[in-house]
């Protein structure tokens, strides 16, 4: 197939994406479960580089000391990780907090802080042993205790976690080392969301948790993980400092992904807020920062030639989107969705949000090419550039000239320049846009107040599973509020389908209905480059869940 671009991509990407489901049906005829089967090869990918090249680079014996300085977009809105999706929160906390199961090297989830975990038969009970010997950055040990009160309060919490537990029966402690999941029916990427960082589902002391209830946590007392570094101090819109946690105890396998062993070798950790991206720029050039985190594609070509700077691309693997309000007067309205749909012309936006060239790809894959889930179901209508049919659904849909409220921000530089762009083609066909241009912190908040917007911009991580799209897993939760009887029941399918092949089926038919239902708009696939000093050892090319802070460290400092 060639696609809009012209290219073949997504034929020779049809040819590895087949090889991949032999890979799920052979794995599940060497004798694992259908549920455990489905679980964990169903999450092969390979954007990142080869197994071997990382597994090689994490057996290094780094250097102790020093203190890491990362400039980061802006303050988080929480580092209450059960609370958001937002990839900034994710990020700075990744070094304080763990999950039952990480991500190896190929996007499979491993236990992390389990020993052992046994599936039954069935795909209906799920027994997780507890290392020994864990203790929180408070001094309190792990206990099977505190596991049952943090993925509890995650369940009511995320919008994944809650779709979990529509099917559990019972979450029990069998003893002080010993959790059980008991369902009532199937659902295919427990492991995977177990194992998820965005809105993860993290381990933190049932006394916390006791005091905090689902409520975001608001002292920096219940800041308590069992990661490699732990919370030493923060100043709002100034720093968040981490120091090694002396008492981290690592796994015994070697570091595969981000599981396996955590090495603290740097002794601390300095997250800095720095809004403006001249300045992060800037500080990278100076050494003031090691790493300058969310840098616009057009600074590549002056970094990459810049001394002491590492520039790379990663491969495509972001999706620039905006999100829709199911709940707003004008967006309900399914032909004022169509009309939005049908205004953009989507490679313009693209080249003026992430450059263009290599930084992107015109695709109507709600999952990258490079996942065994890709497909181009209702791709007709991606992309659509149609003027005329926009003005006509616009006059069906009765719109009136009411401003439509669209969130945006500066701190992300892409953002802002696609908003643009889009706002420039939707008043082109009669839209009244009122672009509303904040902090990303504040966007997050208003995004959450059904009565406060219209359209939203964002963009999503790699995703190894449908269900960890937001608007997939968290349907009818997360913002946008996309809750049509048929989709709702597609995604209840997927949960509980364990086969790849009953999954794949279902995942076509849910993107299917994203283009027609539109409770968003993909525009487009996005890479981008990581910038950071030389002086940074244990650097890694997976970097698509994150940086693994905790394997890094200081050649010169």
């Amino acid at each position: 197939m060639v696609n809009k671009r012209g290219s073949t991509s997504h034929t020779s990407s049809q040819s590895n994406r087949l090889n991949r489901r032999d890979v799920v049906r052979q794995s599940a005829a060497a004798g694992l479960g259908a549920a455990s089967a489905g679980m964990l090869v169903s999450q092969r990918v390979s954007v990142a580089s080869p197994q071997a090249a990382i597994l090689a680079r994490q057996s290094e014996e780094g250097t102790y000391g020093g203190t890491l300085r990362v400039g980061i977009l802006g303050e988080p809105p929480t580092l209450d990780e059960h609370q958001t999706t937002a990839n900034l929160v994710a990020d700075v906390t990744y070094p304080m907090y763990e999950t039952l199961f990480a991500y190896d090297a190929e996007y499979q989830p491993i236990p992390h802080l389990v020993e052992t975990y046994t599936p039954s038969e069935d795909g209906l009970t799920h027994t997780m042993t507890l290392r020994q010997g864990i203790t929180f950055h408070n001094g309190e040990p792990m206990t099977a205790a505190d596991v049952h009160a943090s993925v509890t309060r995650w369940a009511e919490i995320s919008g994944l976690g809650q779709a979990l537990f529509e099917v559990v029966e019972e979450f029990v402690e069998l003893d002080e080392t010993t959790v059980e999941l008991r369902l009532n029916s199937t659902f295919g990427p427990l492991l995977t969301a177990l194992a998820n960082n965005t809105q993860g589902c993290t381990i933190h002391p049932k006394s916390v948790l006791d005091a905090a209830g689902t409520l975001p946590f608001d002292d920096d007392s219940q800041l308590i993980g069992t990661g490699p570094y732990m919370l030493s101090e923060r100043q709002a819109d100034a720093y968040i400092r981490m120091v090694r946690f002396e008492d981290y105890v690592p796994r015994e396998e070697p570091t595969n992904g981000y599981g396996g062993a955590k090495y603290a070798y740097l002794d601390q950790i300095e997250f800095l807020p720095v809004p403006d991206q001249a300045a992060r720029v800037a500080g990278l050039q100076s050494d003031d920062y090691h790493i300058a985190q969310e840098i616009s594609n057009d600074q590549y070509e002056v970094l990459s030639e810049s001394p002491g700077i590492v520039a790379e691309i990663r491969p495509p693997s972001f999706l620039d989107m905006f999100f829709l309000n199911w709940r707003s007067p004008w967006m309900s309205n399914l032909a004022m969705r169509q009309a939005f749909q049908a205004a953009l012309e989507h490679d313009s936006m693209l080249t003026a949000s992430r450059g263009g060239g290599d930084f992107t790809r015109l695709d109507p894959g709600y999952m990258v090419q490079e996942v065994p889930w890709y497909t181009t179901a209702g791709e007709e209508f991606y992309n659509v550039n149609d003027p005329d049919l926009a003005r006509q659904k616009l006059e069906e849909a009765g719109y009136d000239g009411t401003p439509l409220r669209f969130l945006t921000t500066q701190e992300y530089p892409f953002f802002y320049n696609a908003s643009v762009i889009a706002q420039q083609q939707l008043e082109a066909v009669g839209f009244v846009i009122d672009l509303q241009v904040t902090d990303w912190a504040t966007v997050i908040e208003r995004r959450g107040d059904e009565d406060a917007w219209d359209i939203f911009i964002t963009f999503h991580g790699l995703v190894t599973h449908p269900s960890q799209l937001t608007l997939v897993g968290q349907m009818g939760v997360y913002p946008g509020w996309w809750d049509s009887e048929e989709s709702l029941a597609l995604a209840s399918d997927l949960l509980s389908a364990t086969e790849f092949d009953a999954q794949y089926a279902i995942w076509e038919e849910i993107q299917r209905k994203i283009y027609t239902e539109i409770p968003a708009v993909k525009i487009g696939d996005a890479a981008i480059a990581d910038y950071y000093s030389d002086q940074i050892g244990g650097w890694v090319s997976q970097l698509e869940r994150g940086v693994p802070y905790w394997n890094l460290w200081l050649n010169d400092e």
